[in-house]
Order: structure tokens, then sequence, then C-alpha cells
């Protein structure tokens, strides 16, 4: 067991280790981005990336305060959810009312990948090359259908 100075170093190294991993891929995005912080250009829309010791998620949070637009906006992805699913080339998990642990409800659109552990450095790569295939496909879809998410944000 780490402690959590150990765990935070740990998750440094991971996620600088990751960073270093991506520099081969360019985001198809024209607007500056950069995979770990992946800005969407949408406001409250956030494509994220976590590791545990259990798993790897790949996530589309939509966080919009009011529950209506949050619902709006997680409509609309459902209606691109073909589409979306095929870019991704997997079933995602579809959650319109996923809990944060810091209690705040968000709309949570994510693939995940079992069987992971952080902690365990020859699980990396792994963890590296399931980011590196969902978030570039990912990428792929957002250039393509982000601007029908700018409409609905307008």
């Amino acid at each position: 067991m780490f402690s959590k100075a150990e765990a935070s170093a740990w998750n440094e190294r991971f996620y600088t280790a990751f960073g270093v991993f991506m520099r081969k891929h360019e985001p198809q995005a024209d607007w500056g981005l950069k995979w770990l912080n992946y800005h969407t250009g949408v406001k409250d829309i956030y494509f994220r990336v976590e590791a545990d010791k259990k798993s790897g998620r790949v996530s589309i949070d939509l966080q919009q305060p009011d529950e209506g637009m949050r619902e709006l906006f997680f409509e609309q992805f459902q209606e691109f959810r073909k589409i979306l699913e095929e870019y991704l080339k997997t079933e995602l998990v579809w959650d319109e009312a996923y809990e944060l642990p810091n209690g705040r409800t968000i709309g949570r659109i994510y693939v995940e990948k079992q069987g992971l552990n952080i902690y365990r450095e020859d699980d990396w790569r792994d963890f590296f090359e399931f980011f590196e295939k969902s978030l570039t496909r990912l990428d792929a879809f957002w250039a393509d259908f982000k601007p029908a998410f700018e409409e609905l944000a307008s």
C-alpha cells in the first residue's frame, strides 16, 4: 500500500510517461490541445483519461451546471451514438447521472478496460495503448462532429 505522497508521485510519473508516449500523434483538432488536457472547445464538455488500481477509462464528461442543459447535450450525443461507437470501434457505457467522488452529478459516456493497475508498471503499456486507441478515435469523431455541439451550446 502506498502513502498519499507515494501514490501522487506514482500518478505523476504515469501521466508524464503517457504524455511522452502520445507525442507521436498530432491531434486532428486545430485548436491547440494536449492529449491529457483535451480542450474540446465546447464549454463544459471534457474528454478525460483515468487510471486506477483496477482499470483504465476514457470518458466524455458533460459537466453543465444546469441539469436541463446537461440532459440536452447527453441527448445530442445519443443521437450520434451509433456513429460514435463506430469511430471508437466499441460499445460505450452511457450514464446520464454519473456521480463523481465529490458528490457532483455529471453525464458520462465512457469505455473502460478492466484488469489494469496503475501501480503495476508492467501494465503501463497496456494502459497507454488503450488510451492511445480510444483518444485518437475520439479525436477523429470530434474533428468531424464538433460543430453540432457548438451549435447546441450557442
